[in-house]
């Protein structure tokens, strides 16, 4: 009976001690959990870590719009607390440009749909723009979207990178272009400027090829008088009638008709080859009176060598000052050159403005053959400071339009002055004009109102770009049909004395 039914003691002892032992395997479930919840716990953990020390921006958001989470990369590059992210939504980061595509990425995500690429902007607490790339991801619980995950990594620094390409290559391009522009302008100054020189050198081959045979004749002439011994006054005569030389060729009708009595004087005093001498004798101004006064100083069989000696002295006089002007235009082209393209100078250097005014308008001698130059020069203006040879680059296009807009032909004013510390240039033609919706455009760089093929549109970009960042100046254009004045306005001490006396 007492094995079947024990005392209540034994029966309560036993309950404690089940007691007892379920307390203890609740402690020791508490204690030491079971292998698998270890395994989960790490598991997010893990998890955890990996997003909050990812180096992409990792942001959570609800179907509300509303921050689950963010990982410390996105903070970082954003700049909001979780306070920030308590009281806004995901639409309040997104640039405004961007909002509407980012909303219609958004809604896909809460259908479910993966974004696999997008890019977009977000703005940072303290009003930076920061271009992200990534993706998005929905988070499901069942079938029902509960959040999404975007994972973005900052481009900045590729877009900077990219921009500064595309930079570059644009500089190139415009580099080669602007190359191509000089070379342009350059064959058609060498083209000028070989017709300039070529005239010169012309003259001078042709005067030199008759030399040494006028010195023949003339010497030959010079032997028969030697040989019958003709007086001092003879020769004296002869010599005054060439220092009364006073060649006239503005009136090629007096001038032919001179020449013909002269043919016919000497016919009669029995002159050889009379045709031959006339034209020189005539062209300098020499005339029946004075060939009388020779016949009157000489014995009448020397009459024709002395006609000869002074028509070859002539002659001999007039070919060596063509070669004496033709070397000096010449000198004073390569001058010009030498002056236009500095070879000889610094790369600064202070000079007269006048000075490459003036070569300029050597180099395009060529162009302005037709073009009536008036020069208004003010030469109390101190020099200034410039760099290379740019200047005359500035000069050489304003002038080359304007003779294009007077179609070769016209008036060209060219005025210096001096004002408020700036020297100024304007450079005035009567051609047809800028069109009024042209003018605020023609400094733009490849803009050009010429037929395509005519112009490459750089030619003015050049000499706003030379004025204005080189020379620290500014240039204006007004125009109006019959009338356009380009106005450059230049400071006389160079940008660096001016910053030097600042400081």
């Amino acid at each position: 009976m007492l094995e079947n039914n024990p005392p209540a003691t034994i029966r309560s002892k036993v309950r404690l001690r089940r007691a007892a032992g379920s307390l203890l395997e609740i402690f020791k479930l508490e204690k030491h959990p079971p292998t698998t919840d270890l395994r989960l716990v790490e598991s997010e953990q893990r998890y955890q870590a990996v997003i909050e020390n990812a180096s992409h921006m990792i942001q959570s958001v609800r179907p509300d719009g509303t921050f689950e989470f963010v990982n410390k990369a996105w903070k970082t590059s954003l700049g909001y607390t979780d306070e920030d992210l308590a009281n806004i939504t995901i639409f309040a980061i997104i640039h405004p440009d961007y909002l509407d595509h980012c909303m219609a990425d958004f809604m896909r995500a809460i259908r479910g749909e993966t974004v696999e690429f997008l890019e977009t902007r977000f703005l940072s607490k303290d009003g930076r723009t920061v271009p992200v790339e990534g993706s998005v991801t929905s988070r499901f619980l069942g079938e029902e979207v509960v959040a999404t995950h975007g994972f973005f990594r900052d481009i900045t620094e590729r877009l900077h990178a990219r921009e500064m390409e595309e930079r570059a290559a644009q500089l190139e391009r415009e580099e080669r272009a602007r190359y191509l522009e000089k070379m342009a302008a350059l064959g058609k100054l060498s083209a000028g400027l070989a017709h300039e020189l070529n005239n010169p050198a012309a003259a001078v081959q042709r005067a030199s090829a008759g030399l040494r045979e006028t010195l023949q004749r003339r010497d030959t002439a010079m032997r028969q008088l030697a040989g019958v011994c003709l007086d001092p006054g003879s020769w004296q005569a002869m010599e005054e009638i060439l220092g009364q030389v006073q060649p006239d060729r503005s009136d090629p009708v007096a001038v032919s008709e001179a020449e013909g009595v002269i043919e016919a004087w000497m016919e009669d005093h029995d002159v050889a080859r009379a045709w031959e001498y006339a034209p020189a004798l005539a062209e300098a101004g020499i005339n029946v009176q004075q060939l009388a006064a020779i016949a009157n100083q000489v014995p009448a069989t020397s009459l024709p060598a002395a006609v000869r000696w002074v028509t070859e002295t002539l002659v001999f006089g007039e070919s060596t000052e063509i070669i004496a002007q033709s070397s000096r235009r010449i000198a004073e082209l390569v001058q010009a050159i030498k002056g236009y393209t500095h070879m000889d100078r610094a790369t600064e250097h202070d000079a007269d403005i006048h000075d490459g005014l003036e070569n300029t308008l050597t180099i395009l001698a060529h162009q302005l053959r037709n073009v009536d130059v008036h020069r208004q020069y003010d030469r109390s203006i101190p020099a200034i400071r410039m760099y290379g040879n740019t200047l005359n680059q500035v000069w050489t296009n304003i002038l080359d339009n304007a003779v294009d807009a007077m179609n070769g032909m016209g008036r060209i004013v060219i005025r210096t002055g001096l004002h408020d510390d700036q020297v100024i240039v304007e450079i005035e033609d009567n051609g047809k004009g800028i069109p009024t919706e042209v003018l605020p455009r023609i400094f733009e760089p490849f803009f050009t109102s010429k037929p395509q093929g005519q112009g490459t549109g750089l030619g003015l970009d050049t000499v706003w770009r030379i004025v204005t960042q080189e020379h620290d100046g500014s240039i204006t254009a007004t125009s109006e049909p019959g009338r356009t004045v380009f106005h450059v306005s230049l400071p006389i001490a160079s940008p660096s004395e001016t910053e030097g006396a600042a400081a």
